[in-house]
């Protein structure tokens, strides 16, 4: 007999339904483990929470010149000297420029300087502003049947209909770029937009799709020659890698994008690169070497006024000081890079730096909290908005979030 929390069993009995109830329990186990490393299975949680991971991968605006550089003075200098304020990371002064430009030039000319408008205002992290310009260089290439200018045209809306989150909008856009850019026989175009649809779709999940189309844009930019391609196509590729958990192969593509980058002075390039290595690190749990790259990353994001950048990397600096542990310094730095995002309507990273916040309120009390939001200089509109974010993830207001997560429509 068995006695067994003051009852008596037979003992054959006894031994005989522990043993069904052990296998049954490490049947289940099994059968959970084997399910769960299954590839559709893997790959769907994995892509769950790629989903929810800030924006890292930058596509690739494209630039459209057109004739500007022969045409008459009143339109060349000031289009010239927008060029010049371009290089200089001077993004309201080319604007200026453009449009000085603007007021003599003719046909396809204004198709070129909107674009370049729209290049600046996503720069800056104005994605509307950025989404109006490049949608106005498509009707007037349209209207002056410049079917050269329509490509960057529709490959950079798609551009901004990504980072808004419009994952079809963006696709819809992006191939129709593509396929104009393959009629003119525009390759420099083309492996933009591989290259940008290949980070589309690995938003949309699918990383086995979104690595061709990245290898594609990495095989025509380096027959090109194009380095500032070659660079962009590396690091979007260790980004696919980085999602299939090969944290190895992701570091290596990203340390030759960055070498790469630094080489030839493509400084947002860098930034991006820099940004992707730190999350590596980040994944891995060498916090250190993440922060270390990360504020580096930040660094030059603001140098050039890269405000996207200067979002992400706040983001991710802050999420590592919040696994520190260190939430007085990781508090400022979140709301920061949320106020950027959500002045831009970033779809993306929102929800993650909302979850850091609450981890600071949770560990700071709410009080320190907000104490620390009006020292980092935030406005009390924006703070209240913050607050309310961190209500509304906690469920206190559950009717409220369906609205404010929604996508742009």
């Amino acid at each position: 007999m068995v006695h067994v929390l003051g009852r008596t069993f037979d003992a054959i009995m006894f031994w005989a339904s522990l043993l069904t109830a052990c296998c049954a329990i490490i049947l289940a186990i099994l059968v959970h483990i084997l399910y769960s490393l299954r590839p559709a299975t893997r790959r769907a949680r994995m892509n769950a929470t790629s989903r929810e991971m800030m924006r890292r991968d930058m596509d690739r605006v494209a630039e459209y010149l057109d004739g500007l550089a022969r045409s008459e003075p009143a339109v060349r200098e000031p289009f010239e000297r927008g060029l010049a304020a371009m290089e200089a990371f001077n993004w309201e002064q080319a604007v200026e420029l453009f449009w000085e430009a603007m007021l003599r030039a003719r046909g396809a000319e204004l198709v070129a300087l909107l674009n370049l408008t729209g290049v600046c205002r996503y720069t800056q992290g104005r994605l509307n502003d950025a989404r109006a310009n490049f949608e106005q260089a498509l009707r007037m290439a349209e209207q002056f049947r410049d079917e050269t200018g329509k490509a960057p045209a529709l490959g950079n809306i798609g551009v901004v209909w990504h980072d808004l989150g419009e994952l079809e909008r963006a696709l819809f856009y992006k191939e129709r770029a593509l396929d104009k850019a393959h009629r003119l026989g525009d390759q420099w175009a083309e492996a933009i937009y591989l290259a940008n649809i290949g980070n589309i779709w690995h938003d949309k999940g699918d990383l086995d799709k979104a690595l061709e189309y990245h290898e594609r844009a990495f095989r025509l930019s380096r027959d090109l020659g194009d380095k500032w391609g070659v660079a962009s196509d590396l690091s979007s590729i260790a980004s696919v890698f980085r999602d299939k958990g090969a944290f190895g192969r992701a570091l290596k593509y990203d340390q030759q994008a960055l070498l790469l980058a630094r080489k030839i002075g493509h400084r947002l390039g860098v930034v991006s690169n820099l940004s992707s290595i730190a999350n590596i690190y980040r994944y891995q749990g060498k916090m250190n070497q993440a922060l270390k790259y990360g504020e580096e990353a930040l660094e030059m994001a603001r140098r050039i006024g890269y405000q996207l950048g200067v979002a992400t990397d706040l983001g991710n600096i802050g999420l590592i000081l919040v696994r520190k542990r260190k939430c007085e310094q990781a508090a400022p730095k979140l709301a920061e890079a949320l106020s950027i995002l959500l002045a831009g309507d970033v779809a993306k990273g929102p929800q993650q730096l909302v979850a850091g916040l609450a981890r600071c309120e949770n560990r700071l009390g709410r009080e320190r909290l907000e104490s620390l939001l009006r020292e980092s200089g935030l406005e009390e509109r924006d703070i209240a908005e913050q607050l309310d974010l961190i209500d509304q993830a906690r469920m206190r207001k559950p009717e409220r979030k369906r609205r404010l997560f929604a996508r742009p429509g």
